[in-house]
């Protein structure tokens, strides 16, 4: 019985979010009544209630007793919330599996960001880099939440609403292998405050292609010690020495066309370019 009246909310769940999603409810207007959606679907209270509950915890209701149940407007944040839960439920994403699709996304983002930043996305940048200095006395989650609210920032910058959303629920988890490592060496955390430095200077002087190399240098130097240094992902794989400040700047000299490239480093092409 218990299965059935599962199968019959699923096929529900199913038909009013197509009407949702199709428009015909529309967003901000209220649905039918109880009674008339029981007779439509033929369904029972039961059944339709715990529909009604799953698209409330949804966020795609707005439920209210005594009122009628009205279409949510589904913002970003809701889409945030899900998306991070749909994360924490796939066990087999590892932490590098996450890194690779930042990683992706932060190349565009810098970029973007150089073309479209407004001086108040500079004036937040600027602040969030003088914090990062502020904080390397101080611990490590503190300046670990600064490093995630600068990289928002540079989402925001490109002034596409998915981004930040997206940079927001996968810094998370990189976070969280920052603050994870028991180290907390100072030599990559001051590494860190210069490279956002550069990376705010490139964006402010609206030179995309830099903000976009300064970033890969930046992302690329952190994953590999975040990775590898903090032990959330296997720690029995062979550490790799994290870029040095030559070798970053390097990267990004390859990138914007200027110095002699990577040829001077064999090993680093290898190990930057395969290693996410």
């Amino acid at each position: 019985m218990k299965q059935e009246r599962t199968s019959a909310t699923d096929r529900l769940f199913r038909e009013m979010f197509e009407r949702i999603h199709s428009g015909k409810w529309a967003v901000g207007k209220a649905i039918p009544g109880e009674r008339d959606l029981m007779e439509e679907f033929g369904v029972s209270r039961i059944v339709l209630r715990e529909c009604l509950s799953r698209l409330r915890v949804l966020g795609i209701l707005n439920i209210s007793h005594g009122k009628p149940s009205t279409v949510a407007k589904v913002d970003t944040q809701v889409f945030a919330q899900l998306f991070s839960l749909m994360l924490s439920f796939e066990a087999k994403q590892t932490l590098e599996d996450i890194s690779q699709v930042r990683l992706t996304i932060e190349l565009d983002t810098a970029y973007l960001a150089a073309k479209r930043r407004t001086h108040q996305d500079i004036t937040r940048l600027d602040e969030l880099v003088m914090r990062l200095r502020e904080q390397l006395g101080e611990p490590l989650a503190r300046a670990a939440e600064t490093d995630s609210a600068f990289h928002i920032q540079v989402a925001r910058a490109t002034h596409n609403s998915l981004f930040p959303v997206l940079l927001e629920v996968l810094s998370g988890f990189v976070t969280y292998a920052q603050i994870a490592d028991p180290t907390d060496d100072p030599v990559p955390r001051h590494r860190a405050v210069d490279a956002h430095a550069r990376i705010a200077e490139a964006i402010r002087e609206q030179d995309p292609d830099r903000a976009r190399a300064e970033m890969e240098a930046h992302v690329r130097y952190s994953l590999l010690f975040v990775t590898q240094g903090s032990g959330v992902l296997n720690s029995a794989a062979p550490r790799r020495a994290p870029l040095t400040p030559v070798e970053s700047g390097q990267l990004v000299a390859a990138h914007v066309g200027t110095g002699e490239g990577l040829s001077l480093y064999p090993d680093l092409s290898t190990e930057v370019r395969q290693t996410l």
